[in-house]
């Protein structure tokens, strides 16, 4: 048995409404993704980004003011601290400092950036889930790059 066809206009859904619930959809789908726990790699990315801001504010800070300025890392809190800021290292993102081996203010020394520009020169990895950033810190100028493998 087959169910009648109905030939009232007003039956079925408009397009305004299937539009409605398509963009209830998507907000719904932005939000769980948005409230998942985790870095992710556009958060990593974000990290990486930064730090390679810090640094650079950093080294303009030290031309600029004719003193010596650094960034180092508290491994406990998990910050890096600079004299512009901090930035928070999520717990899932591993970090791995190559540089100076010293101790600044009890924390691990990152980087240093002169009045001349130059810098003790450092490389930060930040990896979560197989994606790496880098940060780049020439001990030579002071040129703050970003890698991406």
């Amino acid at each position: 048995m087959t169910a009648p066809i109905s030939n009232d206009p007003r039956a079925g859904s408009t397009l305004i409404e299937m539009m409605a619930v398509m963009v209830i959809m998507a907000m719904l789908a932005s939000l769980v993704g948005v409230l998942l726990p985790g870095t992710g790699r556009g958060r990593l990315k974000v990290l990486t980004l930064q730090t390679a801001a810090m640094m650079r504010r950093e080294r303009l800070a030290a031309v600029l003011t004719g003193t010596s300025r650094q960034i180092s890392l508290d491994t406990g809190a998990r910050q890096l601290i600079g004299d512009s800021g901090v930035i928070v290292i999520p717990r899932d993102v591993v970090v791995d400092v190559v540089g100076v081996d010293e101790i600044w203010s009890g924390r691990q020394a990152v980087v240093r950036f002169e009045p001349d520009g130059a810098s003790t020169g450092a490389a930060l990895k930040f990896s979560w889930d197989k994606v790496r950033y880098e940060v780049d810190v020439s001990w030579y100028n002071g040129r703050v790059a970003v890698d991406v493998r």
